[in-house]
């Protein structure tokens, strides 16, 4: 009887082993962290995405307020499916400044802790606030709550006194985080001044401290190919276990593809 050529005979080794580009750190990481944007995905895009991808990315953001609008057993079992997976979640740091506006961020942080939440983002792009509230934001998280913190600096649009962000990211290990975001509006564009802080910022506290955050489509003029340009430009410029953070969860395997080296405009180095 002739066998079917489409039989598989599931050999215990990977059919492409040894074909397997650059190689990279593994889980749990300490570099070389991605970070996905979930802009509340149904559990069956979640599931399909840790399916495919859960050993390429380390954080999940729900962005900005989403995990009020998830309804609570739907997102209690979001954050717990991802923790199974290895992957720690965390709710956008928009949504904190959004607490501090009405008052409320004692209320806000106890509830990061009762979702299930162990990460949380301190950022201030938004809100006015100062840089020592951020601390005290930071060490409030970590101190009393025993949350992991990731300190965004960058853009100051509310911020009352202007700090260099090389002196922002260093304030905010001291204060408790573990990771430095470096806000996405301020990797775009050709502005010298900002190329040299975002050095600053490398040279002060050491690449696996920095993630860099990936712009999206919130930004006026970015584009898909734009995104694609500026992760391509991190990969070349710090190497493949540069952190980068914001990723589409369509786009997570492709940049895992360029990280090793294995396609997506693998043999193209960026201008």
């Amino acid at each position: 009887m002739n066998q079917s050529p489409f039989t598989n005979h599931h050999s215990p080794i990977h059919p492409f082993h040894g074909l397997d580009g650059r190689s990279r750190s593994e889980e749990p990481r300490t570099t070389g962290l991605t970070m996905v944007a979930d802009w509340g995905i149904g559990p069956h895009a979640q599931s399909d995405l840790l399916t495919t991808g859960a050993t390429f990315f380390d954080l999940a953001k729900i962005a900005v307020g989403i995990s009020r609008l998830l309804p609570d057993e739907v997102l209690r079992n979001k954050i717990s499916i991802y923790r199974q997976h290895q992957v720690e979640p965390f709710p956008g740091g928009q949504y904190l400044e959004y607490a501090e506006g009405e008052g409320k961020t004692d209320q806000y942080l106890s509830a990061v802790v009762e979702a299930g939440y162990k990460w949380v983002e301190v950022s201030d792009n938004m809100a006015t606030v100062t840089l020592q509230w951020k601390l005290d934001m930071i060490r409030k998280a970590t101190e009393a709550l025993n949350l992991m913190v990731l300190g965004e600096v960058g853009q100051k649009e509310g911020l009352q006194t202007v700090v260099p962000m090389g002196d922002d990211a260093q304030a905010c290990l001291d204060a408790g985080a573990q990771v430095i975001l470096l806000e996405a509006a301020e990797l775009i564009g050709d502005d010298p001044a900002v190329a040299k802080a975002v050095e600053a910022v490398i040279q002060r506290i050491g690449l696996d401290k920095v993630m860099f955050e990936l712009p999206g489509p919130w930004i006026e003029g970015v584009t898909h190919e734009s995104i694609h340009r500026m992760r391509r430009q991190l990969v070349d410029q710090y190497g493949p276990d540069v952190n980068i953070g914001n990723v589409e969860p369509s786009d997570l395997i492709s940049l895992e593809a360029y990280r090793r080296g294995l396609g997506v405009n693998a043999g193209q180095k960026s201008p």
